[in-house]
């Protein structure tokens, strides 16, 4: 069965900052093959919202505050997760990138980034869900840019999204 959801911002923006939240910690409690997040444009925006530590049986060392996009992605590959991220190569991200090399540094092979001058693709791609749309991961996309996000939850279609960006950018991750 597949089961969907549209999410406009801004209107939207608390349930679909509730989608991220859910996603992120979904694959911090069962992580998949591999996590796929492709986005234009990246900011360290906060993705958890742990300040009356809900999520301290997920990660005990977690504070009390909101966790930033690299906490989570720092925890997913501590746990032996594999993360791929594909970005624009265009200096608004490179604070996001900075970030992303230093955890890199401790991610034994399962962190890879992929750097593009024509990256546009908004997409998060686990093994079972296909998040997509027009969002880019930044502050404005989640509460303030006119947005329109499809969360589609079907292994199959997973499966097929997964396949052709591998196939499109496989080649172009650094592991390191």
């Amino acid at each position: 069965m597949t089961l969907s959801r549209d999410l406009s911002v801004p209107w939207q923006s608390r349930p679909m900052q509730d989608v991220l939240q859910s996603l992120f910690l979904a694959e911090l409690v069962s992580p998949g093959s591999q996590l796929w997040l492709l986005s234009a444009w990246v900011s360290d925006i906060e993705v958890v919202d742990n300040r009356a530590r809900a999520f301290a049986g997920v990660r005990p060392d977690w504070p009390s505050a909101k966790i930033r996009l690299s906490g989570v992605i720092e925890a997913l590959v501590t746990r032996g997760a594999r993360v791929a991220i594909v970005m624009r190569d265009v200096d608004h991200n490179n604070p996001f990138l900075k970030r992303l090399e230093e955890i890199q540094r401790s991610a034994r092979g399962h962190l890879g980034i992929a750097l593009g001058e024509a990256a546009h693709e908004k997409t998060i791609v686990g093994d079972d869900y296909v998040f997509g749309g027009s969002m880019n991961l930044t502050h404005y996309g989640l509460t303030s840019n006119d947005e329109h996000m499809l969360l589609r939850v079907d292994p199959a279609a997973a499966a097929r999204r997964r396949l052709a960006i591998d196939q499109r950018w496989k080649g172009a991750l650094r592991w390191q």
